[in-house]
């Protein structure tokens, strides 16, 4: 008799469930284009996101496109600029903070304060990440992973010449002789192993300006601070690694990733996003603090949905966001890989803190970074600058000459954005 009530009430329990599932269910039909970045880590957290979207709306259709952002921000601006003048545009957009301010000024997307007040859940956020997710007071991302430049090495090579692991805390002169140590050369004297990668991108870049007390624009970002003293001394350290040192080959078009996961290279500047490949290539390799001169400021973007004023069903926009934004999805995309989670929660988990094995430094690093400077010209200022930077760092234009030409061509942009109303 107790088996029988124990499989009746089993049976209830099913159908109950069933009942409830299928009242939660919505009936809204639509499709959404949801258009995001990333490699395969966030492809595949970001599939998994919409499998869950889908079984609470399971007649909604949603369409993704992924960007690999391989050729820079600024390419991506001008590919979803052309979407909306092609009256092409998607509904949800995962994008960065190189691309904000741009967005912003052009009102491409839907404030979201309201629909963040009535989301508790995102109280797990960072409350700095939603700062600077926001433009005149009002909130148009909801941010999801984050990435700062850290210092990435390769500890059997470190082992190998018998240098000690780099501290968290440690000034240039120290970055500048482990590189040496850790730079190999044959008889004819060409380096076979290098100590570090001068980086070759203008995120990449941003904590040697920072750590030096500078950057290379104004703090607002309304103009350039290439004339500061210290932005040609930090360019200077670094062509001296190249030119003086010899520990750095002279930054080319491709980074040198593969190189480091291959031992070629012992400390590269990168974000979290490389621990997807290291983990591929089985490299032993940790991560610490850039070196410091003046702070210990390193540099933090971070990734955001937003939603287009253009999308014919906001709501269900909005109840995709809160699905692409959630612990599970921010989980997936930290452990997989990706960048550091948004939420603090996810980025306790076992797994995320297993590898790299100081993973617990990207988060202690959080209150000593500054944004990547991103105005809402940043398409221009990043090429004037990477141009102008690689050409210093090729010897092809003296530190003194390319800090005035790049500050002349920064100065002008900011003028032509200024007449646009800017």
């Amino acid at each position: 008799m107790l088996k029988k009530l124990a499989k009746l009430a089993l049976s209830a329990a099913i159908g109950l469930a069933a009942m409830s599932a299928a009242h939660a269910q919505s009936d809204e039909t639509a499709t959404l284009k949801l258009m995001s970045f990333g490699g395969e880590a966030q492809t595949a957290a970001i599939k998994n996101a919409i499998a869950r979207f889908n079984q609470k709306y399971p007649k909604v259709s949603v369409e993704l496109t992924m960007d690999p952002i391989s050729t820079g921000w600024g390419d991506y601006v001008t590919r979803v600029l052309s979407q909306y003048n092609a009256r092409n545009a998607a509904d949800v957009y995962g994008t960065a903070i190189e691309t904000f301010r741009t967005f912003e000024t052009k009102k491409l997307f839907i404030p979201l304060d309201d629909y963040i007040a009535k989301n508790p859940g995102y109280s797990d956020f960072a409350p700095s990440l939603f700062e600077q997710s926001s433009y005149e007071g009002k909130t148009y991302f909801i941010p999801i992973g984050w990435n700062n430049i850290m210092i990435n090495y390769n500890r059997a090579l470190f082992k190998e010449a018998g240098v000690d692991y780099p501290k968290p805390e440690w000034t240039w002169d120290q970055f500048r002789e482990t590189a040496k140590k850790l730079t190999k050369r044959d008889t004819a004297g060409n380096a076979t192993q290098f100590g570090y990668e001068v980086p070759n991108q203008f995120f990449f870049v941003q904590p040697w300006f920072f750590s030096n007390g500078t950057s290379i624009l104004t703090k607002d970002w309304s103009g350039s601070n290439m004339l500061d003293p210290k932005v040609a001394e930090s360019l200077q350290f670094l062509h001296d690694l190249i030119h003086v040192d010899k520990v750095s080959p002279i930054p080319g078009k491709d980074t040198m990733d593969n190189q480091f996961n291959a031992g070629q290279v012992a400390m590269i500047s990168r974000g979290h996003w490389i621990v997807e490949n290291a983990k591929r290539a089985k490299l032993d390799m940790d991560v610490t603090f850039p070196p410091q001169k003046e702070t210990g400021i390193t540099v933090i973007g971070f990734g955001g949905y937003a939603v287009s004023r253009t999308s014919k069903n906001p709501e269900l926009a909005k109840a995709l966001v809160t699905e692409l934004t959630s612990f599970e999805t921010q989980k997936e995309e930290g452990e997989g890989g990706g960048g550091v989670p948004g939420r603090k929660s996810a980025a306790d988990t076992e797994a995320f803190l297993a590898f790299p094995p100081s993973a617990a430094l990207y988060y202690k690093s959080l209150p000593n970074t500054l944004p990547v400077p991103s105005p809402a010209n940043f398409q221009e200022v990043e090429k004037i600058f990477i141009r102008n930077y690689q050409a210093m760092m090729a010897d092809e234009i003296s530190i003194p000459e390319g800090v005035k030409k790049t500050h002349e061509e920064l100065e002008a942009s900011f003028k032509r954005l200024s007449a646009k109303g800017g």
